[in-house]
């Protein structure tokens, strides 16, 4: 009898845990980072709303819900650093998400990079880099462009994901000219061969501040080589450049966090007068 209650207890402690687990994938987090970079002249304040890992197949923030955060941010860019879908059948998913997104208009308009997942669709995620563009949402494939804000102009580099040998760095800073070099890119682990490339700020996300923080797990995980530092969320310096990695929103493997929560990340960004 004893055995049997300890088994029911042991049950209702695991259920318990799960629900918590589960619970807290709709229970995003906004973090306000602020930077102030070494730049004269410029911009004053320049918003930029990152959103990162949505991962269509395990995500529980409704297209509602994500514009409403969007809306409260009121950001200047968006930017989406990767890891959207990986299968096919969860496209009409993402367009509405992507149409939620594209709809709160920020002034400088929405950017995107691929991440590792994304690239699991094989040949069909040029068709919907095609779909995206198609949205006048600006897909970054180891290439920059620039927008004009205030007195500077702000370069957006957008490098191919890291992880998977996609990216080109030498090719995507090709021609960046005086400027705010801001940086997407999926893998974080991208900065450790960036040490010839000058930026000013590297957005990303890949490692979901570990989904589960269990302590020592990434040593056991082909993560790179930055979560064995514990460098794994949030706002870092790595060779003396500044990077920041999103826990993102989705979730990789089990609809659950433990430790994390799904993030939308509000970055201000000024320079020096």
């Amino acid at each position: 009898m004893l055995f049997m209650l300890m088994i029911v207890a042991v049950l209702a402690a695991l259920a318990l845990f799960v629900s918590y687990a589960y619970w807290n994938t709709f229970r995003p987090v906004v973090r306000e980072v602020e930077m102030t970079l070494q730049k004269d002249g410029g911009f004053s304040e320049l918003r930029i709303v990152q959103l990162s890992d949505l991962h269509m197949e395990r995500q529980s923030i409704t297209p509602s819900r994500l514009t409403s955060f969007i809306e409260d941010a009121r950001p200047d860019l968006i930017v989406m650093t990767g890891d959207y879908l990986d299968n096919y059948k969860n496209l009409n998913k993402f367009m509405e998400y992507l149409d939620a997104i594209v709809a709160t208009k920020p002034a400088h308009g929405v950017w995107l990079v691929w991440g590792n997942h994304d690239h699991y669709l094989g040949d069909r995620i040029e068709e919907l880099g095609e779909l995206i563009r198609a949205k006048g949402v600006r897909v970054l494939e180891n290439e920059w462009d620039s927008i004009r804000f205030g007195e500077k102009s702000l370069n957006i580099i957008g490098i191919d994901d890291f992880c998977l040998g996609k990216s080109d760095i030498p090719r995507s800073f090709r021609g960046v000219g005086d400027g705010v070099n801001l940086v997407l890119s999926h893998d974080p682990n991208i900065v450790l061969d960036m040490n010839d490339h000058s930026f000013d700020l590297l957005l990303s996300g890949h490692l979901h501040g570990g989904q589960f923080k269990i302590p020592g797990a990434f040593k056991l995980f082909p993560m790179g080589e930055l979560p064995k530092s514990n460098v794994i969320s949030g706002l870092h310096q790595v060779n003396g450049k500044n990077i920041y990695i999103s826990d993102g929103m989705g979730q990789a493997g089990f609809n659950a966090r433990l430790g994390t929560r799904p993030e939308i990340t509000v970055h201000t960004l000024r320079t020096t007068a």
